[in-house]
């Protein structure tokens, strides 16, 4: 391929992608590299040859890894970009000193501080376009690495041809050389003349993507397959078909499964979810994440297997911690998605003491507990045993031993709910009654001397219920509280 069919190339890859805007401000990132330094020179050739005004910017990160080689490498690019007339900016930092303090390998560490530089660049220069010069030796090499990892359809797809820098951002991150061998792009460097860097870093065995180039590749090509660069790209071309169609599948799927969506949480209904098979359950679970959590990591399939297993088993108020900072809950047949916070234990419930009859204010619970006796009639018994008033009670005033106080429950506790054949624990009560246990922590119970009368309020106790021979009744209300000054406990 010649220059100008390069060219020619490079303008059509752009505008099959809508980016061929002649008012475009783009980001280069230069290493000073073979692939880095022709793309920055295509884009300016591009722009001059077909008269297109857009904005260049070379922004070059020096990573404090190779000392004087570094340096070098910062003042190339520099060079280059003023023979071009094209603004250059760079930034400096130390990555083992990241890595010293913060963890992670260095490689990664590195990647992301330089994608964090590239959006500062475009933020600070009002571009919303980042151009990288992987290609599709990367790519293989990129499959090859995730293969080795245990990666799912996803990550066989390999490198995204043009994505958000960071989730939800309007500036993206292109990478018009992923259908271009790494020989090419050296022939091209060579037919225009270009001078290019050399990063001895790529070939150290310290990091993992030089021993895949330099190492296990060669490797393959000699032992397995001489083409095993060509089959890794079908392989991620093939996979990113299917990926799509299987996102568009996942993604009607996924409003069809979805019980409550908000800023930072997402709920899914469990039995609809298993319904389906497993491959859009999986694509379901990652949506789900992905819409919530941070950054470009995906999860992998172990965390998509042990999210699915958590759906599966009947327990409830289960959680698993996965990447991106995400809780997920499974609460009965609901499947909660939320970032991982450190959320406050809820507050000890104290023994309270209850005014009867008179009003007893509940701070702790946000409740303001009213009793007074009532007298009643017979002709009113079946309307009152059919309250369907939950924050309002009646019960039997002869069959309750007073004092009466509110506290919260504690492990053994039971009672005799209304209606149920005999006594349970009051745990195994908010089990069948499904009962958040963020709310069962939250949740007074009123007793007297004999044991509870009122899990507020969800249940009283078969002891205190009206009887034909009631004559008189304690009436219990429950209202929110409001804090006054005057209010005292």
């Amino acid at each position: 391929m010649n220059w100008e069919a390069f060219l020619d190339h490079l303008r059509n890859w752009l505008a099959s992608r809508g980016l061929l805007d002649p008012t475009a401000s783009w980001v280069v990132g230069v290493s000073g590299g073979p692939d880095s330094t022709l793309l920055l020179h295509a884009l300016h050739a591009l722009g001059q040859r077909d008269d297109i005004h857009w904005q260049l910017h070379a922004a070059h990160f020096h990573h404090g890894l190779r000392g004087a080689e570094a340096d070098e490498d910062e003042a190339f690019v520099a060079q280059v970009a003023d023979q071009l007339n094209i603004r250059f900016h760079s930034e400096r930092a130390d990555i083992r000193a990241r890595v010293a303090s913060d963890g992670g390998s260095t490689e990664e560490v590195a990647r992301t501080s330089r994608y964090e530089f590239l959006e500062r660049v475009a933020l600070q220069t009002g571009s919303n376009l980042i151009a990288v010069a992987h290609h599709a030796d990367d790519n293989a090499e990129t499959v090859l690495h995730r293969i080795c990892r245990g990666t799912g359809l996803r990550g066989l797809a390999g490198i995204h041809h043009v994505r958000p820098v960071q989730p939800n951002s309007h500036i993206r991150l292109v990478r018009p050389f992923v259908g271009l061998r790494r020989a090419l792009i050296e022939e091209l460097c060579t037919q225009q003349g270009l001078n290019i860097r050399v990063d001895s870093m790529n070939r150290s065995p310290e990091f993992t993507r030089g021993r895949i180039r330099h190492s296990v590749m060669p490797l393959l090509v000699e032992q397995l397959n001489p083409n095993v660069t060509e089959a890794l790209l079908r392989l991620s071309e093939h996979a990113r078909w299917l990926g799509t169609y299987l996102e568009d599948a996942a993604a009607r799927t996924f409003d069809s499964l979805v019980v409550a969506e908000e800023p930072g949480r997402i709920v899914l209904n469990v039995h609809a979810l298993l319904s389906k098979q497993r491959i859009i359950q999986a694509e379901v679970i990652r949506r789900a994440h992905a819409l919530l959590a941070e950054g470009e990591d995906e999860l992998s399939f172990i965390h998509v297997e042990t999210i699915l297993s958590l759906a599966e088993a009947p327990a409830s108020g289960k959680e698993v911690h996965v990447p991106g900072s995400i809780a997920v809950r499974k609460t009965y047949d609901r499947l909660e998605f939320a970032p991982l916070t450190m959320s406050e234990p809820a507050p000890e419930i104290g023994t309270i003491f209850v005014t009867s009859p008179g009003r007893t204010l509940l701070p702790t619970l946000g409740l303001t507990l009213t009793a007074e006796v009532v007298p009643v009639d017979a002709d009113r018994l079946t309307e009152l045993r059919h309250n369907e008033n939950r924050l309002e009670e009646w019960l039997d005033y002869d069959r309750v031993r007073p004092p009466l106080v509110v506290r919260g429950r504690r492990d053994g506790d039971r009672f005799h709910p209304l209606g149920a054949p005999g006594a349970k624990t009051i745990g195994d009560f908010f089990s069948d009654e499904k009962v958040d246990p963020d709310v069962r922590a939250r949740t007074g119970i009123l007793w007297d001397q004999d044991g509870p009368l009122w899990v507020m309020p969800l249940r009283i106790d078969e002891r205190v219920k009206l009887h034909r021979d009631t004559q008189r009744a304690l009436r219990l209300v429950l209202e929110p509280y409001t804090p006054h000054p005057t209010d005292h406990t």
